[in-house]
């Protein structure tokens, strides 16, 4: 069965930027820094290292970058521990259909692996997944097509025989430079985002229904 298909996490298989931004702007807080909207979108899809190697430069930050991460995921971590948060609009059933196809399917996400697998675990998709890419893994991270290129490798598979899903203009750039096919997912939460790279846009995942989705792979 030669279809593939790759979510990202936050923004789209979850719906969780309002909690990291949530997050973000408190470590900004007590960190002394202010961030408006502008600055937030321009690190949705980023890994962590990337988001505070960015804002040690802009902000010529003195601790460690290994502090502020630290710093970062413990706050984010505690703060999750008694917050639910909802999947987008239409994405509990697009995975149902999914399943119905036998498409077969992998998560990239920046986020780090102890995320992903709490919020996985929450949905209950690890039956679904034949492969977690972290971002914290890598080297590089999005819009390096890095994550991507390793999901190809760990099937063996060449990359333009998958189809991604991604909410962030980092996402899209690095799914495009992989050499994929990416479906744009507008999600209000996720900023106003650059998907203008994205070979097909949507703004719900009801739109991606059984016609569609057989399109993809012909």
């Amino acid at each position: 069965m030669n279809r593939f298909l790759i979510f990202d996490m936050d923004g789209v298989l979850i719906n969780s930027e309002p909690f990291h931004k949530e997050v973000l702007e408190e470590v900004f807080r007590r960190k002394g820094l202010s961030m408006d909207d502008s600055y937030y979108n321009s690190l949705v899809g980023m890994s962590n290292k990337a988001i505070w190697l960015k804002a040690k430069d802009d902000f010529s930050l003195s601790p460690d970058i290994a502090d502020l991460m630290k710093f970062h995921q413990d706050l984010f971590f505690d703060m999750l521990e008694d917050r639910h948060i909802p999947q987008p609009e239409g994405m509990p059933e697009l995975l149902e259909r999914i399943r119905k196809l036998g498409v077969r399917c992998s998560l990239a996400s920046s986020s780090p692996m102890k995320l992903i697998d709490v919020f996985v675990d929450r949905m209950g998709i690890a039956p679904l997944l034949d492969h977690k890419v972290s971002g914290e893994s890598l080297p590089r991270s999005k819009p390096f097509p890095d994550i991507f290129l390793k999901v190809s490798a760990l099937y063996g598979v060449p990359p333009e025989k998958f189809w991604v899903i991604e909410d962030s203009a980092h996402g899209v750039e690095a799914a495009v430079a992989a050499g994929m096919q990416c479906i744009g997912y507008r999600n209000p939460f996720s900023g106003n985002q650059n998907l203008e790279k994205a070979h097909m846009e949507i703004v719900h995942f009801d739109e991606l229904n059984d016609t569609v989705l057989q399109k993809l792979w012909k």
